[in-house]
């Protein structure tokens, strides 16, 4: 060290001591020369500030540049607040580290070069800085959603159809799918009608995800999908989490219950002999170190006594047991759940089967995985992983550099915790020989398991310490009141009183602080309490939604009673009144924000702001954006220009809007020629420029806000900007294209998360932010709520397909081709990653807890018997004591207390809007009519109103319930008669039970119907032995039949007609029309009774009007084929002129609107809807 290091040192270590900058612990992190420092940062122990003075520290080591320290932070928020205080905590220390302005210029200088940021942007900077290294050049950049939804849409087509060719061309040169999928390619196609191509694709996709944070490859599965190597891993895993328990049951039992039972065991019966016989063969035994002998004993203990309690209900013995074991053996039985689960996988092992799908599964994830990569390399895209294996492979040393492209002196970590394998090996992958690499990070804290974090990497660097290696744990909390310090070390030392986690290995670590008896005593000048539970009792039968309810209520009255308290202020170093935006409530999953939006504001008129809300689509100013996309992207579409008309953005109002649902359908431009033009501009700007320009003239008059209540604007304005971000997005991929857009939007919106909303809000808005405990990571507040108490953990229950470190693929069965039983590896395969979940979500309560300085309430409903409350098992009030577990007093309902000033009434939800009164009912009709829907309101007006009106789900039934059909296969012949040459030979496919590779996902389960495909075989071959079908074999081998045809035409006065024709072909003067069914007639039914025949018969007549519409003046040949029975029906007369049809559809088309729906009384007995309906005739 030069003579000029050490005097900046020694200024630098005095300045510390006598401005007491840092505790001691701090300053020994600050100056540890050791070449690898581990900070444990507890909450709220500066853990920032530490950070500052260590990158101080660097600049002062011999040759170190500011370029040479590299620092890492978790989110780019976090890299700003770092570069911040890093610029800000040298130029205080400068003058009196360098009071005559010389030792440090050449730092102050360069101070800007420091690489600061998320290892994300550190990877991005070196892949363009080293860009003409990478395949793809220069032009690397983050791939976007629409990309990937694009890919990921063409896999699931080339899946679902088996495209290899799709495959080859896809796949990086040289690489083939059969060399790939190996023999798996002949169990591809089973294992796909097993799971459809979406859930293969989807398992695939989240399988190379888990996998490429831990550095793997599609080759390195590749070689897992043929390999048995992770049986033994399993096994070891298997046994890891059972020997803890079976070793506590073994000396529970052979210590303390077996030898306190008397010689001959009171009463009788078999569990009395099953006792006795379990006794005998352990009694006298010592345990040893074998851990075999503990399975053994835990494996007996539930065959021979736990596992079936019949008959212990008044056993005396029964009794005796749960007397010496304190609790009852039921209880005890559930207590050890996962002992007994992991002996039976442990017993029962993997079968044949379960090689065999694994393997099929891994190989296609491996190709997909291969596939993907080659369709990003080509294009020059990345995702994140992307960044970080590019950057490690372009940093780390190589056969031709011998050294690493780039070396920083010092590297500084934050949230090492939360970091995965691929980003640790880039860590390293930049540090020298003579590098520290100084890591901060808090295994209290890892709660992002769901990005693939991994935090045994700083597990087992705490296990390792060596003379290389030093930790300092950080514990001097400066963000909370030494009382709440105290409740939240007590909840934890009891939660951990045996460590952190057997994985993780460190032990609970007590949050203190300050020893400043003055500070402390200025914190606790408040009459908040430290810890505040409001624990409300369900009531009996009370739904989940409405227990939220129930509890958001007795939140709200506790927030109106604490607004106003003193909290501390640690920028005035004094205590003030609590403001709306010092209180923040936490949710552990965005499902809780509903009762809460339902209840602070509408009741207690609390100001709420709901951070990234999982409701984006289903807002209604998003609603209004796609009806403006709708209208530019589609002018010929009525439905969609009338949605616009209804929103903000059209300065309508409601009452000039009426006129234009009047039955003449009136034009835009004959009544508002103003707004007309407007939206032409709109279109103009779409097509000539593009539709985020068009999109956002909508924008330009935020006059429009004013429709929304004024709490809500700034939600409003941020959730329209995204949508508008999402079709810029679109637009830079797939360019100028409107209908796509919308497309893709209506894809979005049908996803069932929702979409995540934006968050506006600046820190100085007054209002109470409702956020997850996630997204809290990080931030501090006055007072915090923890909601929801009594949730547990979700366990991805109903993922038919589960991906897993260890196991590859957990599934749920095998292909029905394999015998469809099921299969138990999607059980073992979530049952493996319990443990860790489990321990996350006790660390998500550890860190909801400690984001709170003043106050922490606790909120959540709960069941419970005689005033005790019983908490669900593994929730965070399962983790409380019983001194917090006492249900509140009050709860009940009140009127709104909270004082609204009269001139902002109008923003309360639920104030009534003007009236406006509706058009008359005489002059309305329905816009659009289909073929299905005109035959069942002329079958019967309520059966129609019941489907269409109502939404009932009306289940159509067979006549005769002994014989095959439903609507299922009838869906299935459509779509075989769709593609059939009408010739016996061709029918050998539909005999097979292998599944056509192009059959619809939701047809597969009635194709591995034996007796059902068999018997349409059979009635597809006396079809085609008909006169008619040899006619439509003719037809199909020139090339004159169209199939499904779809149609839509517009009635002059009346709706626009839509549906699908089976068959048609055109004759020199007429046109053919065939109707296919498989409907028998109901033999039952009395001879008087109406024929069902009545509603086909009013379908064909629909199509033949519509082809008299597409070829008038021509002659229309309409009749029904019966499938089942083998013939072709009489042909169905239409009108000469068609001009009674046309009154019939003008007339249904009025009266669906508002009735009357008579029910059809006598058609009753052959109704297929019979079942259903409540207006039935018996």
């Amino acid at each position: 060290m030069t003579e000029m290091n050490n005097l900046l040192l020694t200024r630098l270590r005095e300045l510390i001591r006598s401005t007491d900058a840092l505790l001691p612990a701090q300053e020994e992190a600050v100056f540890s020369d050791a070449p690898l420092t581990l900070a444990g940062a507890g909450a709220g122990t500066g853990k920032t500030h530490t950070l500052a003075w260590r990158f101080l520290r660097a600049l002062l080591r011999p040759g170190v540049r500011p370029r040479d320290i590299l620092t890492l932070t978790f989110t780019e928020k976090a890299a700003s607040e770092m570069s911040e205080r890093i610029n800000a905590l040298f130029a205080k220390v400068r003058p009196v580290l360098d009071p005559e302005n010389r030792l440090l210029t050449a730092v102050a200088e360069e101070l800007q070069e420091a690489p600061i940021s998320t290892i994300h942007a550190f990877s991005l900077n070196i892949l363009r800085e080293k860009a003409l290294f990478l395949p793809s050049g220069l032009s690397a950049r983050p791939i976007t959603p629409p990309e990937e939804e694009l890919f990921n849409r063409r896999v699931r087509d080339a899946l679902d159809t088996l495209d290899f060719d799709w495959f080859r061309r896809t796949l990086p040169p040289g690489r083939t799918p059969e060399e790939i999928l190996g023999e798996a390619a002949d169990d591809l196609p089973a294992v796909l009608n097993a799971y459809s191509p979406a859930a293969v694709t989807d398992f695939a996709f989240a399988l190379s995800n888990l996998l490429e944070s831990r550095g793997e490859t599609p080759d390195t599965l590749l070689e897992s999908a043929g390999s048995d190597a992770f049986a033994p891993l399993i096994e070891e895993r298997l046994k890891a989490i059972a020997l803890p328990s079976a070793r506590a049951n073994c000396s529970l039992w052979l210590k303390e219950i077996l030898p306190f039972l008397p010689p001959a065991l009171p009463g009788s019966g078999a569990f009395n002999e099953r006792l006795g016989d379990f006794r005998n063969r352990w009694t006298g035994r010592t345990p040893s170190e074998d851990e075999n002998f503990f399975l053994a004993f835990a494996g007996d203990l539930h065959a021979s006594l736990l596992k079936n309690l019949s008959g212990t209900g008044n056993s005396k013995s029964a009794l005796l047991l749960a007397e010496l074991l304190g609790e009852r053996l039921k209880d005890h039985r559930e207590r050890n759940a996962s002992l007994w689960t992991a002996l039976s996988f442990l017993e029962q092992g993997l079968t044949d089967k379960d090689f065999r799908l694994r393997t099929a599964l891994l190989r296609t994830a491996s190709l997909l995985w291969l596939a993907f990569r080659e369709f990003r390399r080509r294009r020059g895209l990345v995702t994140f992983d992307d960044m970080i294996r590019l950057a490690g492979e372009l940093t780390a040393p190589s056969a031709e550099q011998g050294t690493p492209l780039r070396i920083y002196r010092e590297i500084l970590v934050d949230e090492f915790q939360d970091t995965n394998a691929l980003q640790d090996r880039l860590i390293r992958s930049v540090a020298g020989p003579e590098s520290r690499i100084f890591l901060v990070g808090d295994l209290k804290q890892s709660i992002y398991r769901f990005r693939h974090a991994d935090p045994t990497l700083f597990g087992e660097l705490l296990k390792k310490q060596d003379e290389e290696t030093m930790y300092i744990p950080l514990q001097t909390n400066f963000r909370t009141r030494p009382t709440l310090l105290d409740g939240v070390n007590a909840i934890f030392r009891r939660v951990w009183r045996d460590g952190i986690s057997p994985s993780l290995g460190q032990a609970y670590e007590d949050l203190l602080f300050p020893e400043n008896e003055e500070l402390a005593s200025s914190r606790e000048q408040t009459p908040l309490p430290a810890v505040l539970p409001l624990i409300r009792c369900t009531e009996e039968d009370e739904r989940a939604p409405d227990a939220r309810k129930g509890a958001a209520d007795l939140l709200g009255q506790a927030l109106l009673t604490l607004r106003g308290q003193p909290v501390w202020d640690s920028g005035l170093k004094a205590m003030r009144p609590a403001e709306w935006r010092d209180m923040t409530i936490l949710v552990p999953v965005r499902s809780s924000f509903e009762a809460l939006e339902g209840t602070l504001f509408p009741r207690y008129g609390i100001p709420v702001a709901f951070e990234r809300g999982k409701q984006y689509f289903n807002r209604g100013e998003i609603g209004d954006l796609r009806a403006a996309l709708q209208t530019i992207a589609f002018p010929e579409d009525r439905h969609a220009l009338l949605s616009f008309l209804s929103t903000p953005f059209s300065g309508l109002s409601l009452e000039e809007l009426a006129p234009l649902f009047a039955p003449d359908k009136p034009l835009l431009g004959d009544l508002y020629p103003e707004a007309a033009e407007g939206i032409e501009n709109l279109r103009r700007t779409a097509r000539y420029g593009s539709l985020y320009t068009a999109l956002a003239e909508l924008l330009k008059n935020q006059a429009v806000l004013l429709f929304w209540p004024s709490w809500r604007r700034r939600n409003v304005l941020s959730n329209l900007w995204k949508g508008l971000d999402l079709v810029r997005e679109y637009e830079e991929v797939f360019g100028n294209d409107p209908a796509g857009c919308a497309a893709y939007f209506a894809r979005m919106a049908a996803r069932p998360s929702g979409g995540e909303e934006g968050t506006p809000l600046g820190e100085e808005e007054d209002v109470v932010r409702v956020m997850t405990v996630h997204s809290a990571k990080g931030l501090e507040f006055p007072i915090v709520a923890l909601v929801d108490l009594n949730n547990t953990r979700g366990r991805g229950w109903g993922k038919s397909l589960v991906p897993s470190l260890l196991l590859g693929a957990g599934a749920s069965r095998y292909p029905s081709e394999w015998g469809g039983e099921e299969s138990d590896t999607g059980k073992l395969a979530a049952f493996l990653e319990q443990t860790e979940e489990g321990e996350e979500w006790e660390r998500l309560f550890y860190v909801g807890c400690t984001r709170a300085r003043d106050c922490l309430i606790l909120s959540s409903s709960c069941g419970g018997k005689e005033g005790v409350p019983e908490p669900a098992k593994g929730s965070w009030l399962s983790l409380l004591d019983e001194s917090s577990l006492a249900f509140s007093e009050g709860g009940e309902k009140r009127e709104n207390p909270f004082p609204v000033p009269e001139g902002e009434k109008e923003d309360l939800p639920g104030e009534r809007g003007q009236i406006i009164p509706p058009p008359s009912l005489e002059t309305l009709s329905l816009e659009r009519l289909s073929a299905t829907s005109f035959s069942l309101f002329q079958w019967c007006p309520a059966a129609w109103r019941m489907k269409y009106r109502q939404g009932v789900d009306l289940v159509w039934e067979l006549p005769s319930s002994e014989e095959q059909g439903g609507a299922d296969l009838g869906s299935l012949a459509h779509w075989f008669l769709a593609r059939w040459n009408f010739k016996p030979e061709g029918l050998e496919n539909l005999r097979s039970s292998q599944c056509p590779h192009t059959l619809p996902p939701s047809l597969r389960s009635v194709w591995r119907e034996d007796k059902a495909r068999l018997a349409l075989a059979l009635w597809l071959e006396g079809l085609a032995r008909l006169p008619a079908g040899e006619a439509l074999a003719e037809r199909a081998a020139e090339g004159s039949l169209r199939r499904e045809l779809p149609f839509r035409f517009r009635m002059t006065d009346g709706p626009l007609l839509t549906g699908s024709i089976d068959v048609l072909w055109e004759e020199e003067d007429k046109i053919c029309i065939r109707d296919y069914k498989i409907t028998a007639r109901d033999e039952s039914a009395p001879e008087s009774a109406p024929s069902w025949e009545a509603l086909y018969s009013s379908q064909l007549l629909f199509y033949g009007y519509a082809a008299s519409l597409a070829e008038p003046g021509k002659n229309v040949d309409m009749r029904l084929i019966h499938l089942r029975e083998g013939t072709e029906g009489d042909p169905v007369e239409g009108a000469s002129s068609w001009n009674k049809m046309t009154e019939q559809l003008r007339r249904v088309a009025r009266q669906a609107v508002s009735g009357p729906f008579a029910p059809a009384a006598e058609r009753c007995p052959v109704c297929f809807y019979r079942f259903d309906c409540p207006f039935r005739q018996k």
